[in-house]
Parts: structure tokens; sequence; C-alpha cells
């Protein structure tokens, strides 16, 4: 199976610098610097190239249909935290990749490595920690170039490949295997998202009013606590609540209300279901309003969930 693994280098503006390119028999198929059109400058600390480095290198424009073809050439593409570089490339104008099958060496990691230790999925160390902890010598000193970066990064998906076919038992095609591994990923992040949305809904009494809150774990200072529900996604309930107790906002106290023994019983009855997408929308929104009041979540419209 062809996979290619890549890194790239970029500025802040996401102007590529550099870009590596290996085949799975660890031989560099590709390699360049670029000269960037708009930043003349750029923050060298962590990939250490200079502007003097690549003054005298092609645009990217120039090589694009060389990257392209050969990306798109490829039965699949691999990296750590590739997703990055897949953005950039495309923005860069190349075509093509939102078609290609993406398996992510930090997801292959979590998924083999990370889990049993509780690890966050969006939350992956560093190639250099992956590397090493995977028995990888992978020096400080080597990495933060592109085709550094990109060997160690191939010698992980080697590593984690031949560990996920033994673990299943696997003895198929590539092409197989490389579905049943991003299917195995993808149930079991969905799984987390899931558990991770679970939580509660908090009422406490505050002098004469009632401050809500929403949370992952239950309340372990019950001082004032007057009533906790259980819920299976916080997110949703939050943006739920809050939408149904806009008009019961005390003027100037974020998530503090006048509650009535109504308001109160209807809290308590509370409860919703998990649905992965509405979850997303109302985490999103709700990160988006943030402290800014509850009066934002009204002028959202009257869209219902559920």
């Amino acid at each position: 199976m062809n996979i290619y693994c890549l890194d790239a280098e970029f500025t802040e503006n996401e102007e590529l610098l550099e870009l590596s390119i290996f085949n799975l028999k660890g031989e560099e198929v590709y390699h360049s610097y670029y000269r960037p059109i708009y930043n003349k400058e750029w923050r060298t600390d962590i990939h250490h190239i200079t502007p003097e480095m690549v003054e005298n290198e092609p645009a990217f424009e120039d090589k694009r249909e060389e990257v392209e073809s050969l990306l798109n050439g490829a039965d699949a593409l691999t990296g750590f935290a590739v997703g990055n570089d897949i953005r950039v490339l495309t923005r860069s104008g190349v075509m093509g990749l939102e078609n290609q099958k993406i398996l992510d060496v930090k997801d292959m990691y979590w998924y083999l490595r990370g889990r049993k230790t509780d690890m966050n999925p969006f939350s992956i160390p560093s190639l250099l920690v992956c590397a090493n902890s995977l028995g990888l010598d992978f020096a400080e000193e080597e990495a933060h170039s592109a085709s550094a970066d990109t060997e160690a990064t191939l010698r992980c998906f080697n590593f984690l490949w031949e560990e996920f076919k033994k673990e299943e038992g696997f003895e198929g095609r590539d092409e197989e295997c490389l579905e049943l591994f991003h299917q195995r990923i993808k149930e079991e992040k969905d799984k987390f998202i899931e558990e991770s949305a679970h939580g509660y809904v908090k009422v406490l009494k505050n002098g004469p009013f009632y401050k809500v809150k929403f949370g992952k774990f239950r309340e372990t200072e019950d001082k004032g606590l007057i009533l906790e529900v259980e819920v299976a996604d916080r997110y949703k309930a939050e943006y739920e609540v809050r939408k149904s107790l806009k008009k019961k906002t005390v003027p100037g106290k974020i998530g503090i209300y006048k509650l009535g023994p109504k308001q109160l019983e209807e809290l308590r009855k509370y409860k919703n279901v998990y649905d992965a997408e509405e979850s997303a929308w109302c985490k999103k929104v709700m990160r988006g309003i943030g402290k800014v009041g509850d009066w934002v979540i009204g002028r959202l419209g009257n869209w219902v969930i559920g």
C-alpha cells in the first residue's frame, strides 16, 4: 500500500517554509524549502528556518503541482497532527487532499497507548515524547526539522501499525487494516466524547437568589446546594437551561437567577439525551458566549433541540 508520511514547517500566518515526504520504506521521496511571498520575518525558535536560509528558494506555488501530484497519488497519508499540515497545504492551493484517507499517528498513539492511561485524545504529548515512549530514540536536537520529524513520525507509524495488527490478530490486506484502524479510533473517540459530555446541573442558594452551575463532576462542597441533576449531556443542558431561564436572570449577575418553586421543580425534573451533533453545536455556542450574559442566548433564535 502506498502510504506517504509528511511534515511541513510554516510561518505563523501559515506560509510554507519546508515540506518533507517519506514513503513507508523510509525513503525521503520529496523535500524542499520555500521562500514565503507575504512574510519577510517569522519566529525561528521552533524550526530554526531563517529568512536568509530560504531567500533563494522557490516559492511554494512554483512547486505546488509537483506536490499535488505526489500526494494525490498516494493510497493514504499519515503524519503527526497531520491535519495541520493538510490544512496549510490546502490553503496553499494543493487540491484533492480532502478526498485522501488519513491515519494520524497522534490518533494511533492514543488508541494503543493513551487510552490505557486515561489520556485525552485531544491532548496528546509531542512527537518527541511519543517516539521515546515507544522506545524509538529521537533526540531534542533532531526535532523540528521537517525531514527529521517526518522520519521519526514514520518510525512511530510503522511501530504502531504492527502493534495494532498483532493486537487484532489481523492478517488481511493493508487497505483493510487501514479501514479497521480508522474505524476503531473513531469508535473510541466518539465514546470518549460522549462520556466527557456527561455531567450535572447544580443549583445553589446565593443570598436571596440562586446560582446555576454545570459541571462534569458532582458538587464536592455542598454548602448551599439545593439540587443536583445528572444529565447525559451537560453542554446541551447548559444551553437549554440558560435559555429557559434568561428572563429570570439577576441584572448584572452572570449565572444568578430569581427562581421560584415552579422553576426549581422544572430543574429538578430536567433530563436530556446525548446526540453527537447537538452536543458539539451546544459546546461551541456556550464556549463562544463565555460569560457575556444569558441575554445573548436569547438572541440565538428559537431553535429548539430534540
